[in-house]
């Protein structure tokens, strides 16, 4: 019955927002969902809250858990543990000990002061330890990173992208390639699901996801900070399928998006987004009534767009964290248990990779005019 009330709704939609899919159609389900973009949508304010990582950190992560800096820290909640993963680690300043991520174990409800991490996945010694294993050869696999960690039921997963060599222009990189792994315990082994893979010059190098209902929507990017936003989406039970991916391509006549299954879906994906983006993060946003997205726009900062659909239409950007304010900045991972009347407020990791290289707490205030 209540599939029935959904499909209804979103028939009564259509000619605000175009022809759906079936499966699509519980995305209209979603606590306060509008039809359309928010008139007068404005960042009232952001501030910086703590830092996360780092001896200069409440967490004092350096004489706990080996690391002076790391970075990025996508996050997601599994049985009440929000699991924080970060990408290379450092255990001093000059770079020793180098692990390609860590990650922390965070318990904290309390998002306006800072998050408490109260510890980590770790190595014999009590130290955070290295979980996806890189080859760290240049041009081969240097590093590898993961952009996005999400759970479903008791099982965690990663995407995660084989950077195969830095570019020396900023913000560029090549990959070999980007996959998917999974943990059945609770973050401490990681399995690489070999037969889930993109190629390295696909769109899905650096990913975001939301689940709507049985369906995962994930936007990807390419390598480096300079792309644009693609869209694929799969069923929850075919996480582990290649073939059970659709990407997005565009719309038909009737405003319907056309989804391409399998393998030769990659290529024909179209971009939402335009170029310059660089990591991203998407929650919904039960505030707006839409889903709303974080990343970085290099030369300007760490920049948010509301979307009413998974495809759009999206938004302009609206400024959050400014590189003349906040230097070297990057990043800008959401976590949907990090919100506040009902997303009005949000919280953000951001990294900077100067002063300091470690990760940054973030408050975002939305008003509308």
């Amino acid at each position: 019955m209540k599939k029935c009330v959904l499909i209804l709704l979103a028939l009564m939609m259509l000619s605000d927002v175009g022809c759906v899919f079936a499966e699509d159609a519980d995305i209209y389900g979603l606590p306060n969902k509008s039809s359309h973009l928010t008139d007068g949508l404005l960042v009232a304010e952001v501030s910086k809250m703590a830092q996360i990582t780092g001896e200069d950190s409440a967490n004092k992560t350096q004489s706990r858990f080996n690391v002076w800096g790391t970075d990025l820290g996508s996050m997601t909640e599994m049985e009440g543990i929000v699991y924080m993963f970060c990408g290379d680690t450092f255990s001093t300043k000059d770079s020793d000990d180098w692990r390609s991520n860590v990650l922390f174990l965070i318990e904290d409800d309390d998002p306006s002061n800072g998050l408490t991490i109260t510890g980590t996945i770790e190595d014999k010694w009590g130290r955070s330890k290295e979980l996806l294993i890189s080859r760290k050869i240049d041009n081969i696999q240097i590093t590898i990173i993961p952009t996005n960690i999400f759970a479903i039921g008791d099982t965690l997963y990663c995407v995660y992208m084989s950077v195969k060599h830095w570019l020396p222009q900023g913000g560029m990189w090549e990959c070999g390639y980007s996959g998917l792994a999974k943990s059945e315990d609770k973050g401490q082994t990681w399995q690489k699901l070999n037969n889930v893979q993109w190629q390295g010059d696909s769109n899905f190098c650096q990913t975001a996801n939301c689940l709507v209902g049985d369906t995962m929507y994930i936007w990807g990017i390419p390598s480096g900070r300079y792309g644009g936003v693609a869209l694929m989406k799969v069923p929850v039970d075919g996480l582990e399928d290649f073939e059970a991916y659709s990407y997005y391509t565009g719309n038909d006549e009737n405003g319907k998006p056309v989804w391409v299954k399998g393998s030769e879906g990659i290529y024909r994906a179209k971009a939402i987004i335009n170029a310059p983006v660089g990591e991203i993060s998407v929650i919904y946003n039960e505030y707006l009534g839409n889903f709303i997205m974080t990343y970085l726009h290099e030369g300007r900062g760490i920049v948010m767009r509301e979307g009413v659909m998974p495809w759009g239409e999206w938004g302009g950007e609206v400024m959050l964290a400014s590189g003349t304010k906040y230097a070297s900045l990057y990043g800008g991972f959401m976590c949907d248990k990090y919100v506040e009347n009902d997303g009005q407020t949000f919280y953000f990791a951001m990294s900077q990779f100067f002063p300091i290289y470690n990760i940054m707490w973030m408050k975002a205030e939305l008003t509308i005019e």
